[in-house]
C-alpha cells in the first residue's frame, strides 16, 4: 500500500525522538535533511516500511549505533520467555489450543518499539497476557476459514515481525504442527536489523528454528515488499498454499498481492484504527481475498 500523510508525520517524529539524544545538531540536522530527501523521492506504491529500511541507511552515515535496538530485542525476548511455561499451560489446557496459541501471538504484536514510539509498557503486556485467553477476540469466521485452509495445506510462510513476539509465534507454529503434522512450516525473519523486528539471531536465542525451517527475507526493510525481497523467500511464498503475516509493517508492505495471506495484528497507529473503526490495540484478522477496503 501506497505511504499516507499520515504516516510522514508520525515517522518524522519518530526520528526527530530517535536522534534526541544526541548533542551534535550539524549531524541531527543533515540527517534530518536525508529523511525529507527519502520521502520526497520514494516510488509510488511503497508503504512506510520502505522509508524506514532507508532511514536507516542514513542513520549509519552520522551515528555510530549500529543496532540500537540490540539491547531492548534481548530484553524483550526475555521477558516472554520468562513467561512461556505458564502461557504454554494455559494452551494446552484450553479447548482449542491453536486458536488460545493464535490469541498470544496476536497479542504478543504489542511489542513495537517502532510504532509505538518506544512506549511499550511491559507490566501493561504483563496484564494483557494474563488475561489474554478472555479478552481476546478472534474473527470466528475468518479463523475457520483459517483452520479449513491450513487443514487442505502442503506449506505454510509464517512471516514474523517483533522480538519477544516471536517466543508467542514459536508457541503458535507449534500448535499448529502438532494438529496439522503434515504441513511444512518456514518462518521467515528480517534480513538485516531494523527496529526491534527479529532476525536470525533472534530465531536461534529462543529456539524458533529448531521448531521450523528459518530463512530471513533479504531485506532491511520492516515488513515484506515484495519487490525487495530475496529469491529465497519469494520462491517459498510462491510455493506457499497459506502464508500467516503477522504486524503491520507485513500488512502495509503486504497488501494487495495476491496471495493467501492471513495478516495478524494488533490496531497500533491512528491511521489503523480510523481505517477498521476499533479502538487503539485492538487485535484483527483479515485475509488478503477478503480485506475490507483500506483507505
Amino acid at each position: 500500500m501506497q505511504f499516507k500523510s499520515d504516516c510522514i508525520a508520525c515517522l518524522m517524529r519518530r526520528q526527530t525522538g530517535q536522534i534526541s539524544k544526541y548533542a551534535d545538531e550539524e549531524k541531527k540536522l543533515a540527517y534530518l535533511k536525508d529523511v525529507c530527501a527519502e520521502i520526497a523521492k520514494a516510488p509510488a506504491g511503497v508503504a512506510a516500511p520502505y522509508l524506514v529500511s532507508r532511514f536507516n541507511r542514513a542513520f549509519k552515515k552520522y551515528f555510530d549505533e549500529e543496532d540500537i535496538y540490540g539491547e531492548v530485542k534481548k530484553e524483550s525476548n526475555d521477558f516472554v520467555l520468562e513467561r512461556l511455561p505458564k502461557i504454554e499451560a494455559e494452551v494446552n489446557a484450553s479447548a482449542d489450543p491453536v486458536l488460545s496459541a493464535l490469541k498470544f501471538a496476536r497479542l504478543g504484536n504489542y511489542i513495537d518499539f517502532g510504532a509505538l514510539h518506544g512506549a511499550v509498557d511491559m507490566d501493561e503486556l504483563d496484564g494483557k497476557l494474563m488475561s489474554a485467553l478472555s479478552s481476546e477476540q478472534v474473527d470466528e469466521t475468518e479463523y475457520k476459514n483459517l483452520t479449513r485452509d491450513l487443514e487442505n495445506a502442503r506449506e505454510l510462510v509464517y512471516i514474523l515481525d517483533n522480538a519477544g513476539e516471536i517466543v508467542l509465534d514459536k508457541l503458535f507454529i507449534e500448535k499448529i504442527k502438532e494438529k496439522y503434522p503434515r504441513l511444512l512450516v518456514t518462518a521467515a525473519v528480517r534480513g538485516a536489523p531494523v527496529l526491534n523486528d527479529v532476525t536470525l539471531e533472534d530465531a536461534e536465542y529462543t529456539g524458533l528454528s529448531e521448531v521450523c525451517r528459518v530463512i530471513d527475507n533479504g531485506s532491511d526493510i520492516s515488513g515484506t515488499q515484495i519487490s525487495e525481497i530475496g529469491e529465497e523467500l519469494k520462491s517459498a511464498l510462491l510455493r506457499a498454499d497459506v502464508i500467516v503475516a503477522k504486524g503491520q509493517g507485513n500488512f502495509e508492505t503486504m497488501l494487495g498481492c495476491g496471495y493467501n495471506v492471513y495478516y495478524l495484528f494488533l490496531c497500533k497507529c491512528d491511521l489503523f484504527v480510523r481505517t477498521f473503526g476499533v479502538k487503539k490495540l485492538t487485535g484483527v484478522i483479515f485475509n488478503e481475498k477478503r480485506m475490507p477496503e483500506f483507505k
